[in-house]
């Protein structure tokens, strides 16, 4: 009588894959958390620099970026220490610099408020003090508007920064979801190792 060989099942240890499923895991998070952050491009240099003073008005703002920006949504502004914009040029986009002339008359405490479309479509933003003439300090200090009372514009600070690309609802969405993954993974190992081979006969 001949023996009926049974077909073998390969088996693997389900902590092997528990540790395969956890560095997969990983290295999803890992990816996510860490692409916005490489994303944007950022500001190299600019004229007038943060806090400089000067004698005289420069003839223009120019920025420099790490990477050639989008003129669509690229803007400069200048405002003075009430918070009313000065009359400045078109603003100007050639390559990673940008720029917008200003007038010749300036004097006393002023702000740069740019924002750039950066290379990779995503807007940033940012602002620069300066100052022009011999009382200037090259701080900006929000004061009420000509027209207005004392007690009126005193939260009209601007903010600056990035921003850019996701913020922090966008990774822990990330971190969320891949910890989800994780689990789904690791409850299917488990349940697969415990469920008997079909047609496995009991002894």
């Amino acid at each position: 009588m001949t023996a009926q060989l049974r077909p073998t099942r390969s088996r693997r240890s389900p902590r092997a894959l528990a540790a395969a499923a956890a560095l997969l895991g990983a290295a999803f998070l890992a990816v996510a958390a860490a692409s916005p952050a490489v994303a944007h491009d950022e500001l190299l240099g600019s004229t007038p620099e943060p806090g400089q003073v000067l004698e005289a008005a420069p003839e223009a703002v120019e920025l420099t970026f790490s990477n050639d920006v989008i003129a669509t949504g690229t803007v400069i502004e200048v405002v003075d220490h009430h918070g009313e914009q000065v009359d400045v040029g078109a603003t100007e986009v050639l390559g990673p610099d940008v720029s917008a002339t200003l007038p010749g008359d300036l004097a006393g405490e002023y702000q740069v408020r740019w924002r750039v479309v950066s290379s990779d479509g995503h807007p940033i933003e940012g602002t620069i003090d300066f100052g022009v003439g011999a009382g200037a300090t090259g701080v900006w200090e929000s004061e009420p508007p000509h027209d207005a009372g004392s007690d009126s514009g005193s939260d009209d600070a601007a903010t600056t920064g990035d921003d850019g690309g996701p913020g922090g609802w966008a990774i822990a969405a990330f971190v969320v979801g891949g910890l989800v993954i994780l689990g789904l993974v690791i409850v299917l190992v488990v349940r697969t190792t415990r469920r008997r081979p079909p047609g496995a006969v009991a002894p």
